[in-house]
């Protein structure tokens, strides 16, 4: 069996999407006899193979605004790739023009008798996160202080234009042999983009990677925290939908006199505003982007509290990294960070309320250990990758086509 994922989401500072990507494909290698295709936009064109890998790059241009990110623009040439190399099962990581490529190259093996599916996981909320919540902050910027009336109509077009990103994304989903949530809210917000049928494939994380033996008192020292500062991280991506400047106006909440540091890593639109803050903020440390996944573990386990103010997280991926790595959370009560962080395990505050989440800090950084402690067995008990990618093998099995499995 080959398996496919065709993404614009993997490059070399992608996060979430990349790390899922790379775990089913150790998977697929160390547990079964499939083999896995990636097919990704990229600088140029290039396809890297091993006896049972491949993965091809098709060059695309950058998106407006990013340095990374790249978007396909010709499905002919999708569809090129998927006819030479033939998977069985092609999996959308993110639903824009590659998404009509795979249905129609399902479709064409369907009509010469090859069986085919084509799966689609809801890894971001793009109608939200990326449309209707940008805009409505752009409008409020725009017209609050000319006037209500602008401003009010303004709402009413980023309402528009997140219905219609809706009704987009759900026939993605619709077409879809296979709809995927990482978690019963997200498949709530499917079906509100009339997407009935939806299997729950909680995320994972590598248990052996991020853990609590990883903590380096001399990797701390060298960020500028002793032993007994108190550290906070956040690792994802550096831009607005992330509300990253919470985190450092909650910084800013927090008692002068005492040593609190953040550190922030990631990539994005807004490192470099955030590299000029940290350069006249005493408190706050942007670190480098971290391609090297133990060293990565390594700053995690050596941070105190996780902190996270984004409201639009669809699982929330770092957090279970920090969560295996033995740290309690501070975050947001929003998306699925709802389901991430019980009481037992951190603090939720309301979205964009940095005294609150300041307070939530100082709340938890006394009963961090014991805390960090029940994060780590809750991670163990049911969030490995082996436990994610057995439940995907088999959700792709029940969608097997006249009994054959492709």
């Amino acid at each position: 069996m080959k398996f496919c994922d065709l993404t614009i989401a993997y490059n070399e500072t992608s996060g979430g999407i990349r790390t899922f990507v790379d775990a089913k494909r150790r998977f697929l290698l160390e547990r079964t006899d499939h083999c896995h295709l990636l097919i990704v936009p990229g600088a140029r064109d290039a396809t890297e193979e091993t006896a049972r890998t491949t993965t091809v790059t098709l060059e695309s241009p950058l998106l407006p605004g990013q340095d990374t990110y790249r978007a396909f623009v010709r499905p002919d040439r999708i569809m090129a790739a998927l006819k030479a190399h033939a998977p069985d099962i092609v999996e959308l990581a993110s639903p824009y023009l590659e998404s009509w490529a795979a249905f129609a190259y399902r479709d064409q093996r369907r009509r010469a008798g090859s069986p085919s599916l084509v799966g689609a996981y809801f890894h971001t909320d793009v109608a939200d996160a990326y449309v209707g919540a940008p805009l409505r902050a752009a409008m409020h910027d725009w017209f609050d202080e000319v006037s209500e009336t602008l401003s009010t109509l303004g709402e009413r077009f980023a309402d528009i234009a997140e219905t219609g990103a809706e009704h987009y994304i759900g026939s993605v989903f619709q077409h879809a042999d296979l709809a995927m949530a990482a978690s019963d809210a997200q498949a709530a917000r499917l079906r509100e983009y009339d997407v009935q049928d939806v299997e729950i494939v909680p995320l994972g994380v590598d248990i052996d990677l991020f853990r609590p033996d990883r903590r380096n008192l001399e990797l701390r020292t060298r960020h500028g925290a002793g032993p007994d500062d108190l550290v906070l991280v956040y690792a994802g991506r550096l831009s607005a939908e992330k509300h990253v400047s919470t985190l450092i106006r909650a910084l800013d909440h927090l008692p002068a006199q005492r040593k609190i540091w953040l550190w922030m890593m990631g990539h994005g639109p807004l490192r470099d505003r955030l590299a000029e803050t940290a350069r006249d903020h005493p408190r706050l440390r942007l670190l480098s982007f971290v391609v090297d996944r133990t060293r990565f573990a390594e700053l995690l386990a050596s941070a105190d509290i996780y902190v996270t103010a984004g409201p639009h997280e669809t699982f929330g991926l770092s957090v279970l990294e920090a969560q295996a790595s033995g740290l309690p959370v501070v975050g947001v009560e929003a998306g699925a960070l709802l389901e991430r962080v019980p009481p037992e395990l951190g603090r939720l505050g309301p979205v964009d309320d940095a005294a609150a989440m300041a307070g939530n800090i100082l709340a938890i950084a006394t009963e961090r250990e014991t805390i960090g402690s029940r994060a780590r067995r809750h991670v163990e008990s049911g969030f490995t990758w082996e436990h994610t990618f057995r439940r995907w093998l088999a959700a792709y099995r029940r969608k097997s086509v006249n009994g054959r499995w492709p």
